[in-house]
């Protein structure tokens, strides 16, 4: 019997501690959104955009702008506009504006995301092509809260392979990462948000280049990241084109795709070797084709066109002197010795490396009406 009198002493205690601090949701700032960027005279601005739970506010939205010297500092100045406590643990998106990511070292400004306990690192990283003032109070009345719109359109987009999917995370792993340099996922405000395609940047983090939506599928091949799908539409150089419309333009996608990547160490320089396979199915065909006889030679004028297109952007990558695609990794991995010796100065290494590339195509089906 004293048994039971214990069990339920120690019961009603642990739920007398569960609400000794409790704090109500609507004493809490909840950041959803947290933005950086400097102003007209290089000050570092930071936003914050959170839900409102009052019921008596009209406005279910705050969005505040303030200028600070770091994102922790910003919290304190939030704090003393906010009639809440303000939290970071929930953040969902984290905008840079472009003029940060063109000033190298920008990257140490996320420090308090990873040293803060309570603050998380799941949230997906933006470069913002414009003012991220400007966007962090856009609300458009047929779309959702702005956060939840963006992180939806953020991973849609890259379920599409036309951007990167990159989490604070996985953007300190690949800032600490010699073998391979950071991309983030570009958006910009014209009108409408749209995902413009990846950001690549060098090792200290300054903007380099954007990749469109079709480059980035290429690097995302070339990153052995195979899930989700790889609509592509190009044109092929050796159809006729005599018309007023691109005739010479068909669309597929691959059911079946495989990467593989091998690296050597021969002259005093590395050299991988690139093959990719891919099953397609054509899903649009401008121009009139004997697909019953000629299948063969349509294969081989879309693969042709696949790895000139693949070569230009490996061509564009090693001109910049940046390897986002981490074949640093494979030289690591499989030529340790002579990675060793390049290592802190990889992009360097890479951009003198010769990379084969091969692409073999299958067509696995030519549509319905074929």
């Amino acid at each position: 019997m004293r048994h039971i009198y214990l069990f339920y002493l120690l019961l009603s205690l642990s739920v007398v501690s569960g609400c000794v601090d409790q704090t109500n949701i609507e004493d809490i700032s909840l950041s959803l959104m947290i933005g950086i960027d400097l102003d007209d005279n290089n000050n570092l601005v930071v936003s914050s955009s959170s839900p409102v739970f009052n019921k008596e506010a009209k406005q279910m939205e705050e969005n505040n702008v303030v200028q600070a010297f770091s994102l922790r500092q910003s919290r304190e100045q939030f704090d003393s506009m906010i009639t809440a406590l303000t939290s970071r643990g929930k953040v969902q998106v984290v905008l840079i504006g472009k003029r940060i990511v063109e000033h190298p070292g920008w990257f140490n400004l996320l420090d308090t995301f990873f040293r803060d306990g309570k603050n998380t690192t799941k949230s997906r990283v933006v470069l913002v092509d414009g003012s991220v003032a400007d966007l962090i109070k856009f609300a458009p009345a047929d779309k959702p809260r702005l956060p939840l719109y963006l992180l939806k359109l953020i991973d849609t987009a890259h379920k599409q392979n036309i951007t990167v999917k990159t989490s604070l995370q996985e953007l300190h792993r690949e800032f600490n990462e010699k073998g391979m340099s950071p991309c983030i996922t570009v958006l910009k405000k014209d009108g409408q948000i749209k995902i413009t395609g990846t950001a690549l940047l060098d090792r200290s983090g300054k903007y380099i280049m954007t990749l469109d939506a079709n480059e980035t599928k290429l690097l995302r091949i070339l990153q052995h990241e195979n899930h989700g799908t790889f609509p592509f539409t190009i044109r092929l150089p050796e159809q006729p084109n005599k018309g007023f419309f691109e005739e010479n333009t068909m669309s597929f996608f691959p059911n079946i795709l495989k990467t593989k990547t091998k690296v050597a160490f021969k002259d005093n320089g590395f050299i991988f070797d690139v093959q990719i396979k891919m099953g397609v199915v054509i899903t649009e065909r401008l121009f009139l084709y004997d697909a019953k006889n000629k299948t063969p030679e349509l294969e081989k004028q879309i693969q042709e066109e696949l790895q000139t297109q693949i070569e230009q952007l490996l061509d564009k990558i090693q001109g910049a002197k940046i390897d986002p695609i981490g074949l640093g990794l494979y030289a690591r991995a499989y030529e340790y010795s002579d990675w060793k010796k390049v290592a802190e100065s990889w992009d360097e290494a890479f951009s003198n490396a010769k990379v084969n590339v091969k692409v073999k195509v299958r067509i696995r089906a030519h549509g319905s009406t074929s």
